[in-house]
């Protein structure tokens, strides 16, 4: 008996050995490829994994070492996967406009509990037909109708924030992120939330919290198996998180399915009967694809609703209250800023002339320190694609099936295309200075085939917000912080590590 145990042990052993030969011939290509690029030294089995433990400050000041360390294109090991970090807008161009680089990489399939396979994770087959259908529903004229929307929500959020007038600094994204919550509501699902006046953001702290969740994990190769991450306590968390968003989508989706299917809606009409908007949401358009031709199904349906959410929530409000800081931090630009909205506006009433599309056109200058923001602190630092085939990209050869980062920080704060990279100037943005730029230096909403769709509707909505604050308020900030003395982490979305404080003194 003790000796067909050791032959069970032993036959075991040579066959995991076996196999983990085999595995690693059939890699010996990848090896070769990747031992051609610089790189920090790593570890069997874990790779260079090992070096991200701690939260979410301490992986992105990680991410800062490695990219000042190691020139791009450098290579990482994340357990069994290849990853090359690029931040060269030549590189950079190659790999976004390849059809070769489409695919997203799988850390994003740790979104698909959430977002299923809704735009932003979609695989490339499901993403390319997806991405045809819904593209008309972001047309100029949808867009446009959405304004009032947006208008009418800053108002709300305005008169909110009235109750902080000449007070202390107090937390900016609580007012942006329920003003945004109720905009997103409004023209993605045609419903009237009313965050705003109800106090309640219990869809927002999911949200946050679960991407700060997913990013946790993409780092931490021992929670990549579900059968692992969904016993740990992280895990737990997360479930508990995306049931509070699903179930809100989907009580929402079921209720306009009824109305449609009833023939009795009125496309954007707030479902307690007081809104004066009368126009058709992103859902409308969406449910009629699905309703009409059944070109999608109740599933991705509620994930793409589910990833509109995300773009459009989250992501726009961190955005709208970094620009809030970047303004107190520079009074000067925030002064400039104003003059241009008084411009358009003389002296009118707030609450009598709102902002409308028109409006929107002539604030190029506030459209200059919203991109400023975004070069500094873009929200989305890292971008990831899986190469289906190998690419040149100059010098180097990507090997197929490697993970190919696109350090977006580093190339928007490289000083040889950003003179004096942490110095916040609008003025880069003006035409005759981007025409001596790169075109893929600044890809804020990532580029090429598979970039931000939304990235008008977030453009429109974050300049509508932020002139609303501007014309009833001045910004401003206790302690003058540098922008290098910022401290910054990433959770999914990359924003300071401490809330952005801030104070308001009335502007008229």
């Amino acid at each position: 008996m003790f000796s067909e145990t050791h032959f069970v042990v032993g036959a075991t052993f040579l066959s995991g050995l076996i196999l983990l030969v085999i595995y690693h011939l059939r890699r010996l290509r990848l090896y070769k490829k990747a031992s051609k690029f610089c790189g920090p030294p790593t570890l069997p089995f874990v790779g260079n994994a090992f070096q991200f433990f701690g939260n979410t400050e301490d992986i992105f000041n990680k991410c800062i070492e490695l990219s000042r360390v190691y020139p791009s294109p450098y290579r990482f090991w994340l357990g069994p996967q290849l990853l090359i970090f690029l931040s060269g807008p030549e590189e950079v161009k190659t790999v976004l406009r390849s059809e070769k680089a489409i695919e997203k990489s799988k850390l994003y399939d740790f979104f698909q509990p959430w977002l299923g396979k809704g735009l932003f994770t979609a695989p490339e087959k499901i993403w390319r037909v997806h991405r045809k259908l819904i593209g008309p529903t972001f047309n100029l004229k949808i867009l446009e109708s959405f304004v009032a929307v947006f208008a009418a929500q800053s108002n709300v959020m305005v008169k909110k924030m009235e109750a902080e007038l000449n007070g202390a600094e107090f937390p900016v994204f609580d007012y942006v992120s329920k003003c945004t919550l109720d905009i997103i509501c409004e023209t993605t699902m045609g419903v009237s939330m009313r965050a705003q006046i109800k106090n309640e953001c219990s869809y927002v702290e999911a949200a946050e919290k679960t991407f700060a969740i997913v990013y946790q994990r993409m780092f931490k190769v021992w929670l990549h198996p579900s059968a692992i991450f969904n016993r740990t306590q992280l895990g737990t968390e997360q479930n508990k998180h995306i049931n509070t968003m699903h179930n809100f989508t989907n009580n929402v989706i079921q209720r306009k399915k009824k109305s449609l299917l009833n023939k009795t809606a009125v496309s954007g009409e707030d479902n307690e009967g007081d809104s004066p908007f009368q126009r058709k949401a992103y859902l409308d358009f969406l449910m009629e694809l699905t309703h009409d031709k059944m070109k999608l199904s109740d599933s991705e349906l509620r994930e793409e609703v589910e990833t509109m959410m995300l773009a459009g929530n989250d992501t726009v409000a961190n955005v709208i209250s970094t620009v809030m800081l970047m303004l107190a931090l520079h009074p000067d630009v925030q002064k400039k800023a104003y003059l241009e909205l008084r411009e358009i506006y003389g002296s009118s009433d707030p609450d009598e002339r709102n902002v409308t599309h028109d409006d929107l056109e002539r604030m190029e200058y506030l459209e200059f320190v919203i991109k400023e923001s975004l070069r500094v602190i873009p929200i989305a630092p890292l971008i990831a694609r899986t190469l289906s085939d190998e690419l040149d990209i100059g010098e180097y050869t990507l090997p197929k099936g490697c993970v190919v980062v696109i350090d977006i920080l580093t190339m928007h704060r490289n000083e040889d295309t950003w003179p004096d990279p942490l110095k916040f100037d609008p003025d880069r943005f003006l035409p005759e200075e981007v025409t001596k730029r790169h075109a893929y230096s600044y890809i804020p909403f990532s580029a090429g085939p598979r970039n931000c769709i939304g990235l008008r509707f977030a453009m429109m909505e974050m300049k509508t917000v932020l002139a609303t604050i501007l014309r009833r308020y001045i910004i401003k900030k206790d302690i003058f912080v540098p922008l290098a003395d910022i401290k910054l982490k990433m959770d999914g979305l990359m924003k300071p590590v401490e809330p952005i404080m801030l104070r308001i003194e009335e502007r008229w």
